[in-house]
């Protein structure tokens, strides 16, 4: 089985080669690693050409994170995709194959994902991702949040039956595609290990952007809870769930929590 790293990236030249060290260090045969450049114009692009053969990239103008997403997974030729940003990376050597062997061993299996480490720019570990298991369209929605993003692999073929990335959001376009991929996988499996790590810093969109994130996952949340014709036990979870995320949100602004 085939996996293509896919990686956008823009003037993310702290963190990409950490990012890109962490798939070559799977040692998985066969694999890719495809990196979306929107155009970086702080040292990304020389970094990248550092790798020579090693990786694919490409650095064009695009609409956007989805965008390069999207554009990505168009150029991959694997089975499965591992859909990373260039600011977080893997743990350890052997946590993609992990998720690999699952999908191998499993036919039906179209999706699995892991625990995930919050860090900051540095890489120490700031608090772990809080996870969930979800096992249906209804544990996404009324949950505050979806499995963590570079810790979750799928088939190729089920992201595109989805229709890949919505390039109209900006924040919450992961969860929307976890929206439209679980009902759509046959089968989805939780790895009890971390497979990822996520980094948190001063620029990054969850970090800056937080409230219009939230408020752009909350948008989706009704979107599809209508869709889905949920109870009125099942909307009023939805609803405390997002009013969870507004406190942390408050907590963060107030200082009595930090952003991560």
């Amino acid at each position: 089985m085939r996996v293509s790293f896919v990686i956008p990236t823009r003037n993310q030249a702290p963190f990409i080669r950490r990012c890109l060290d962490g798939c070559l260090a799977q040692g998985i045969a066969g694999a890719e690693i495809l990196v979306q450049d929107g155009v970086s114009t702080d040292g990304t692009r020389e970094i990248l050409a550092s790798y020579g053969e090693r990786i694919s990239s490409v650095s064009e103008r695009d609409a956007g994170q989805a965008d390069a997403v999207n554009r990505g997974v168009a150029r991959a030729r694997g089975d499965v995709v591992a859909w990373i940003n260039s600011d977080d990376y893997y743990p350890d050597p052997g946590c993609v194959r992990a998720a690999l062997d699952a999908l191998e061993a499993d036919p039906r299996l179209d999706l699995v994902y892991g625990d995930c480490l919050v860090v900051d720019a540095r890489g120490a570990p700031i608090r772990p991702y809080v996870n969930r298991t979800f096992a249906s369209l209804r544990d996404l929605l009324v949950s505050p949040t979806g499995p963590p993003q570079p810790a979750t692999f799928f088939r190729r073929s089920l992201f595109l039956a989805a229709g890949g990335l919505r390039t109209d959001l900006h924040f919450a376009l992961d969860y929307d595609l976890w929206l439209r991929m679980f009902p759509l996988a046959r089968r989805v499996r939780r790895i009890p290990r971390t497979l990822a790590c996520l980094t948190f810093h001063p620029e990054a969109k969850s970090t800056r952007a937080m409230l219009p994130q939230i408020r752009e996952a909350a948008g989706l949340k009704r979107e599809h809870a209508r869709k889905a014709g949920l109870g009125l036990v099942d909307r009023a979870r939805l609803a405390a769930g997002v009013g969870m995320l507004y406190l942390y949100w408050a907590a963060v602004r107030t200082g009595l929590r930090r952003a991560a």
